[in-house]
């Protein structure tokens, strides 16, 4: 339970759901206020804001992301290691993070949640010195990641992300290089994506690692081998189901390092955000380094 935390911090990403986030604020503070919890705002003003700001609050608040996974990325880096707490309200398009949570994408529920879940620690990533909750894509992920920024707003998180798959097939790329997971096994790898989940979903709804948890200290780590446009128009309803581990050319290890070095600068992000392009990626589990609020 909540405890004596009755101080919320809401951290409000205005932009969030194509600009509907704020309309729900009101929602909100009634809602809270009236289970006994005091509500302070805090609203974001552009990228880097929401861990600024979180950054910047005293160690065992409780912190609470409004917004997307965008927002839930910031917050959640700047929660991993201390004592604060963090919530989080799903208003943004996609909401993979809270599906992992098993809180869902109804505010009702995860207003139910922030105002008397459990503390549980879970896991966090590490890649590069960088953060994260949810996962880390490179390649072909990474790229439809990007691409889902300009897809038109009203398709919604999984229209973006399948607008962004679509757009992006006829230009795939394959990247050579080599996997090394934690106990030494070694891959020489020609793929086109390479994952490492905590969390179960990418895109709103595709179930890259539906077998993961946030809290056995491991990635579910899932990369392909070259495949062509049919191949992965072929594996795309079967990862939406979860069915995709153990199709050929469709590769599985859990474990809490990876070390993927390719052969030329490639595109990768975490939790959606973009990373620089790079060779070389340093992947760790950070073992209940996060304290969130769940059902």
């Amino acid at each position: 339970m909540l405890g004596e935390r009755r101080l919320a911090h809401l951290v409000l990403n205005p932009a969030a759901g194509g600009g509907r986030a704020s309309a729900r604020r009101a929602e909100i503070s009634t809602y809270l206020e009236g289970r006994g919890i005091e509500v302070l705002w805090h609203v974001t003003e552009g990228p880097g804001d929401a861990g600024r700001i979180v950054s910047g609050l005293p160690d065992e608040s409780l912190v609470v992301a409004v917004g997307g996974d965008g927002t839930v990325h910031e917050v959640a880096a700047a929660c991993v290691g201390t004592e604060r707490v963090m919530g989080v309200l799903p208003v943004g398009s996609g909401n993979d993070y809270v599906k992992a949570l098993g809180v869902g994408t109804k505010l009702r529920r995860a207003l139910e949640v922030v105002a008397g879940g459990r503390v549980r620690g879970v896991d966090a990533g590490e890649v590069n010195g960088v953060r994260f909750n949810n996962g880390l894509g490179i390649g072909f992920d990474a790229e439809v990641a990007e691409g889902v920024a300009e897809a038109p707003g009203y398709l919604g998180g999984f229209g973006g992300y399948l607008w962004s798959v679509g757009r992006l097939l006829w230009g795939m790329k394959c990247h050579e290089g080599r996997l090394r997971l934690g106990g030494g096994e070694e891959h020489e790898v020609e793929t086109i994506l390479v994952a490492a989940a905590l969390g179960t979903t990418y895109g709103a709804r595709f179930r890259l690692a539906p077998e993961s948890r946030l809290d056995d200290g491991a990635f579910d780590v899932v990369w392909s081998e070259e495949l062509s446009r049919m191949e992965v128009l072929r594996l795309i309803p079967a990862v939406l189901r979860g069915a995709h581990i153990g199709r050929p050319k469709i590769h599985f290890a859990r474990t809490a390092e990876v070390e993927v070095s390719l052969e030329k600068p490639t595109p990768a992000h975490v939790d959606g955000e973009m990373l620089p392009p790079t060779r070389d990626f340093r992947v760790r589990v950070l073992p209940g380094a996060l304290r969130v609020l769940a059902p």
